[in-house]
């Protein structure tokens, strides 16, 4: 067998594959296994023993011909087909695409053969975006900013082979590294993944002047990319007399695993360290800062926590109290802890209201209680969206009669109502999710076929308005199911 696996994201998202990664060859010990990523972000496969061949997309070598004096758009597509070509040639019985974005859908359909299994997002034959199986759906649907998701990034990528990982699958790689450290040390990344996920120089220094008091003589180790030299340079100055090794920018990323390794304790904000991490089972503090979904890329490690700041601004001093319990044996209130099954976090003393986006998605997919709706706007907007998912089942129900252009302009208002209530009432916005990635999926065919197949999505989505329906109403949706 020979399988293709798409990896074009980040770092990070490269580190939470790996445990995929390990189960596929589990699961397939015979096979030829090919690791496809960016050439940029090819220092994540180093250390991994398990794929066959690992391929870089040469974006650059692609795109060059568009970025000269006379772009040559032709050119470019020449050297896009000949790498596509020499990727098709391999004939691939499985192409997994663990990137979920619409390059990597295109790319996947461009490599596919009619007899190849695909898993992830790929295109249909015209060209339209295919989120190819349920899980894929799942991700386009509910995964993401401002999504509400609570599975974790790598736990997706087991849900899509339909596996449960075993321990081995997190073990840490063969590791080594020429420089010399104390026994003894907190890792400190000074950087982040993004820039507004960070914490400025001031607040790093803040931290660790707390960590210094109630720790005297703690030793610090700082790590980061080269464009993280001058924050680790500021703490540096403005931390006179503590014991810091200063490793900004001065290692390969793959020294890292030995560096964190070691560590008494990580402590960093949403980056690949924070995944690295999970591969050696180093206790971690993930800080997560504004716009992050902790629960889909938080920390793995056994001894995991979260430290949450809902804002764009970290308090320094806050982190280094909780990290100074932390080394004391003690859990900081507030903090987000490490549990186990399906959601890798709990939030204690969480309420309804907090907590029922996660438990309508469980819901809608899991086929778990309808959560208790406290507002009554929410059944206000589901009654509304019955209304207006019977108007629209009413006209595709009259194609046949007059014909789909007289329809088009009608189902496209009512379509449009649809996203206005996600808006006006966020508490449904899982479901409308659901709903839209539901119609995405449908399939080319003839018209009758198409009719049909989206007539079935508008009655699902029925069903699952009946929850937040007056039982008189929900008698109604019954029957226009059964009318359609």
């Amino acid at each position: 067998m020979k399988i293709l696996i798409l990896q074009l994201a980040r770092l990070g998202d490269i580190y939470m594959n790996w445990p995929a990664l390990r189960a596929i060859r589990r699961m397939y010990p015979e096979a030829q296994i090919d690791l496809l990523t960016r050439t940029r972000f090819e220092g994540a496969v180093e250390g991994l023993k398990v794929i066959d061949r690992h391929l870089t997309l040469p974006s650059e070598r692609l795109l060059e011909p568009l970025i000269n004096e006379n772009p040559n758009v032709d050119l470019s597509l020449e050297k896009l087909e000949s790498f596509l070509s020499g990727l098709r040639d391999n004939n691939y019985d499985w192409i997994i695409n663990f990137s979920f974005s619409p390059v990597s859908s295109y790319l996947t359909h461009a490599v596919s053969v009619p007899s190849t299994k695909v898993t992830g997002y790929t295109r249909f034959n015209d060209g339209y975006f295919n989120p190819n199986d349920e899980i894929s759906s799942y991700f386009y649907a509910q995964v993401g900013p401002g999504r509400k998701n609570r599975v974790h990034i790598s736990d997706i990528f087991a849900s899509m082979l339909n596996i449960e990982y075993i321990e081995s699958d997190w073990a840490a790689p063969d590791c080594h590294t020429k420089i010399h450290l104390p026994d003894n040390y907190l890792v400190i990344h000074v950087g982040a993944s993004e820039k507004h996920k960070s914490m400025g120089a001031a607040e790093w220094i803040h931290a660790l002047n707390f960590i210094r008091k109630g720790h005297p003589g703690k030793t610090f180790v700082l790590i980061g990319a080269e464009s993280e030299v001058q924050i680790s340079d500021e703490i540096c100055s403005a931390c006179e007399g503590a014991q810091i090794f200063n490793l900004v920018g001065k290692t390969k990323i793959f020294d890292l695993f030995s560096i964190i390794k070691k560590a008494e304790l990580l402590v960093g904000c949403d980056s690949a360290p924070i995944h690295m991490a999970s591969l050696v089972d180093t206790p971690t503090l993930n800080i997560s800062v504004g716009n992050v979904n902790f629960w889909e890329t938080g920390p793995k490690s056994s001894l995991s926590f979260i430290l949450r700041f809902n804002d764009q601004v970290a308090d320094g001093a806050k982190v280094g109290q909780v990290v100074c319990d932390i080394l004391k044996g003690k859990v900081s209130k507030g903090l987000i802890l490490r549990s186990a099954g399906l959601v890798s976090y709990v939030i204690e003393n969480e309420t309804e209201s907090e907590s029922f986006d996660w438990k309508l998605i469980e819901a809608i997919y899991l086929g778990a209680p309808y959560p208790m709706a406290e507002r009554i706007e929410v059944i206000h907007g589901a009654m509304k969206l019955s209304d207006v998912n019977h108007f629209i089942m009413e006209q595709i129900a009259l194609i046949p009669e007059i014909g789909i252009e007289r329809i088009v302009p009608l189902v496209e208002q009512g379509e449009q109502i649809i996203k206005t209530i996600s808006q006006i009432v966020p508490e449904l916005s899982p479901l409308i999710h659901w709903y839209q990635a539901e119609k995405i999926r449908i399939a080319p065919g003839n018209p009758e076929e198409v009719r049909l197949a989206t007539l079935e999505v508008h009655k699902r989505f029925n069903m699952h308005l009946r929850a937040y329906i007056l039982e008189d109403d929900a008698k109604k949706i019954e029957d226009v199911n059964g009318a359609f």
